[in-house]
């Protein structure tokens, strides 16, 4: 999910909620992971035609790339397009052993300037990028740009992030994870304020799409649900998703002490409040998309 400029996928650090979005090819793949069930609900929903040519936009850990690849099969194409040379290389190795290398071309390029001719796709795929764009209007002109006439643009932005601790935990104050996500979101919204070159768009995604000429648009939900016993892919997601909290220093400033004494407990292994012994955890994710045909 990587673009140029402002938002770059860096190997410094693994921690998801910078809004600089710099991770770890690691946690892209944790990410990757946990979200595979919603990717396949997404896929199918695509309904892609066999054959057809699909680019994905700032393809971050390449497991959707993967997916799209499977589902417009041997006669199809999809390029996986990320500004990041380190994740491209990373992409390339991982996709070899595949039974779809064959189906995937991976490339370093930026969303804001695409290196295809008009026309060129039948899908445009653009997963969590849009959001960081300092110009979204125009990064969205250039994805449809790219499409045929006919073909369709999918942004997948919105949704809710993984929400599964019990209100009261059992320390500190209750209501922490919703206290998380009002952290989270007054971060994006002082990172968003400090481009220089920032353009806002109070809108909608669903009007961006219609504001570049695309037709037909429309937005879908998809739902995952999941509760105790975790698999290891939403153990391993979920504990690097609160971990962020921690480590961004930012996050520091706005969350009392109380709460990251919380946090801190809740994350270490060693101690009788590991939410991850729990077995009464509940949690659901909500993935949005908005698309629009050309």
């Amino acid at each position: 999910m990587s673009h140029e400029s402002t938002h770059r996928h860096t190997a410094d650090q693994d921690d998801p909620h910078t809004h600089k979005h710099t991770g770890t090819s690691a946690f892209l793949n944790r990410s990757d992971r946990f979200f595979a069930p919603l990717d396949r609900q997404i896929v199918e929903w695509l309904q892609l035609a066999p054959g057809s040519r699909v680019l994905d936009a700032g393809c971050g850990g390449g497991g959707m790339t993967r997916l799209l690849a499977q589902a417009v099969g041997s006669g199809g194409e999809v390029v996986g397009l990320d500004a990041n040379p380190q994740l491209i290389e990373w992409d390339r190795s991982q996709g070899k052993e595949t039974d779809v290398a064959g189906q995937i071309q991976f490339q370093e390029g930026d969303v804001l300037h695409l290196p295809f001719e008009d026309g060129t796709f039948d899908l445009v795929w653009c997963s969590r990028v849009v959001h960081g764009l300092n110009d979204q209007v125009a990064g969205v002109r250039e994805l449809a740009r790219v499409v045929r006439p006919g073909g369709r643009v999918v942004l997948r932005e919105g949704g809710l992030p993984p929400q599964f601790l019990p209100f009261d935990v059992g320390l500190g104050d209750p209501g922490l994870e919703g206290r998380l996500g009002v952290a989270h979101a007054q971060l994006f919204a002082n990172w968003r304020g400090s481009q220089p070159n920032g353009v806002a768009y109070p809108y909608g995604w669903s009007h961006i799409l219609r504001e570049v000429g695309l037709n037909s648009v429309m937005p879908k939900s998809f739902l995952h649900e999941f509760a105790s016993p975790l698999e290891a892919s939403q153990k391993d997601y979920l504990e690097a998703w609160l971990s962020g909290y921690l480590h961004h220093p930012e996050y520091k400033q706005r969350l009392s002490t109380l709460d990251i004494s919380t946090l801190e407990q809740l994350l270490d292994p060693a101690s009788p409040q590991y939410v991850f012994a729990r077995d009464d955890l509940h949690g659901i994710v909500v993935e949005t998309i908005y698309g629009g045909q050309r």
